[in-house]
């Protein structure tokens, strides 16, 4: 397949009356939603978008929007979903940068770069009303493998969120991998637990939907009861199930992760932060002749996995407190172990990881510079281009060929899944009127790392006022759960602040 959408159509085209997506209140077959995809695609083209041109998706887990990727897909107009709850200037700062040619909302998010959509609950379709599906031309797409399919955003280090800009072609692999990995059919059910505008949520779209399963989307940010996501679950009889190990760990400690529980998933999948050895045991052994568990790993800007490895007894003689291996590099992706000095590392030794290959991102979107600084030449040739994505990733690959994570080189830290640049929450609490200076840092906490922030101010500021700010200026994944603040913060010989020494200071704060 040259594109996603030919790859949907195609499922589409052979099994027409197969459930695609499976909503409590009704089935949506393979038929239906192409059809509906269709009528989007005529609705957004009467509206001026056009390939290259890029649609705005603030909705929740709707069948619109999936309807509405497809039809961007369809033209080559390459989709981003933007978190609903996220705080407005968040979202504003992301339109900026996106400048799309239309924006769709539930909440009337204004766009003054474009066309702003607002569908109701109630009849989020109507906008279609009117548009001949075959007048978005049902003929072969002319989208190709190289041109960007969505644009997924994490956290910068400039106070600035990255748009990571993903091909079609690195999609389509990982559709091919897990078809082989997962041994995956057309007669599988796979959760959608992820957020929409979260990198794992790729999988569950691509892996399953467009490789003719059924879809069966969980909103767990309307519903925050881990019982009723189960419920959904298990009554939707789902077989596949992705999620960060947060998550699993979550239903572990309400009793929720059992086979009674959840009698039909054959395949667990987690990924996007380390799941402890020990907890990873419990679960393995609880399963075992029950379904599989997959590791798997890939920052967003390689098509969100490039790595895998199942889960036995083998990998788990780790001590408790260590995280599994990483797995394998797939094979269309090409990487490199490299020091300080941008040189090549024996095996054993651990480094950062520089990957390559047609699968990797394209940049982020409409920002050259923290392109360049990310997506760089591969420094140990320069006699063609080779660029390779920077994943500030530490690892060592053993005897085997498997990678192990050994930590970051830069200050990103990841939050039940999310990516954050530390450096980001620096500048927001740093916008509080009369603080100097700021510094985030992760520590342990009831239910894994959470986010605590030592600040130095010109006047007595209060941690609710920090706390303040911070819902205005970044989503709840990223806002700390604890702010103290300092005469002075410690700095290093360089005169820098030191991260690791402000730790420790709200370490023992937390002591007294």
């Amino acid at each position: 397949m040259s594109n996603l959408w030919n790859a949907f159509a195609a499922h589409a085209d052979t099994d027409a009356a197969a459930p695609a997506l499976i909503f409590g209140d009704g089935i949506t077959s393979f038929g239906e939603l192409r059809i509906l995809a269709l009528h989007c695609a005529a609705a957004l083209a009467a509206r001026g978008v056009a390939h290259g041109d890029v649609v705005a998706l603030q909705l929740p887990k709707r069948r619109i929007a999936y309807a509405l990727l497809l039809a961007c897909l369809r033209l080559g107009a390459p989709y981003v979903f933007l978190d609903p709850n996220n705080p407005p200037e968040r979202s504003a700062r992301m339109v900026d940068r996106l400048r799309p040619k239309i924006l769709f909302s539930e909440t009337g998010a204004p766009n003054r770069f474009g066309m702003a959509l607002t569908l109701s609950k109630e009849d989020s379709e109507g906008w279609i009303a009117g548009f001949d599906r075959a007048a978005g031309d049902d003929s072969p797409s002319t989208v190709t493998g190289g041109d960007p399919a969505y644009i997924m955003f994490t956290s910068g280090s400039t106070g600035e969120p990255k748009g990571a800009v993903i091909p079609h072609r690195g999609v389509l692999s990982l559709m091919k991998w897990a078809r082989d990995m997962l041994r995956a059919s057309p007669r599988e059910r796979f959760t959608g637990v992820n957020p929409l505008h979260f990198d794992n949520s790729v999988f569950d779209i691509y892996c399953g939907l467009l490789n003719g399963a059924a879809l069966l989307p969980v909103e767990t940010s309307e519903i925050t009861n881990p019982a009723s996501w189960v419920k959904t679950i298990r009554t939707g009889k789902a077989t596949v199930m992705f999620a960060v190990p947060t998550l699993f760990l979550i239903l572990d400690q309400l009793g929720l992760l059992t086979p009674q529980a959840l009698p039909d998933i054959r395949t667990f999948q987690f990924g996007g932060e380390g799941y402890p050895v020990g907890k990873l045991r419990d679960f393995h052994a609880r399963f075992s002749g029950r379904a599989r568990l997959v590791n798997v790993y890939g920052p967003t800007e390689t098509s969100c996995i490039c790595s895998s490895i199942e889960i036995t007894p083998q990998t788990l003689t780790a001590s408790d407190d260590e995280f599994p291996p990483l797995g394998a590099m797939h094979p269309d992706f090409t990487y490199a172990v490299l020091d300080d000095r941008q040189a090549p590392l024996p095996r054993g030794q651990a480094g950062e990881l520089w990957i390559g290959g047609p699968c990797v991102g394209l940049g982020y979107y409409a920002d050259l510079k923290e392109t360049a600084a990310r997506f760089c030449q591969d420094p140990r040739q320069d006699k063609t281009r080779a660029i390779y994505y920077r994943s500030g990733d530490r690892v060592r690959e053993d005897e085997h060929g498997r990678l192990w994570f050994q930590g970051r080189v830069d200050n990103q830290v990841k939050i039940r899944g999310h990516r954050i640049e530390l450096e980001e929450i620096d500048l927001a609490v740093q916008s509080v009127p009369d603080v100097r200076r700021a510094v985030a840092v992760v520590l342990a906490g009831a239910d894994g790392g959470e986010i605590a922030v030592a600040y130095m101010a010109d006047r007595a500021v209060v941690a609710e006022e920090v706390f303040a700010l911070c819902r205005e200026k970044l989503p709840a994944y990223m806002r700390p759960a604890r702010a103290v603040q300092f005469d002075e913060l410690p700095r290093n010989a360089n005169g820098k602040i030191d991260r690791n020494a402000a730790k420790a200071l709200l370490e023992q704060a937390d002591q007294r």
